[in-house]
């Protein structure tokens, strides 16, 4: 039991973290889910309806042009 309790303690964060690192931290966490989701949703909707991967194509191809 002592060997969970331990790692249970490393993998929460020091608490001499400061406030400012900690909202990075979660901001960082929660762009990381909201891309995945909308990577996931894109690639459902592309696998039901095959073009509607055009308006993604363009998107993209507007991003990379994007200075």
């Amino acid at each position: 039991m002592s060997v969970l309790s331990d790692a249970n303690v490393e993998a929460q964060p020091p608490a001499d973290v400061p406030a400012k690192t900690r909202k990075r931290r979660t901001r960082r966490r929660v762009a990381k889910t909201l891309a995945w989701v909308a990577v996931a949703l894109t690639a459902v909707m592309v696998l039901s309806e095959p073009w509607l991967l055009l308006p993604v194509i363009t998107l993209a191809v507007a991003l990379s042009l994007w200075d």
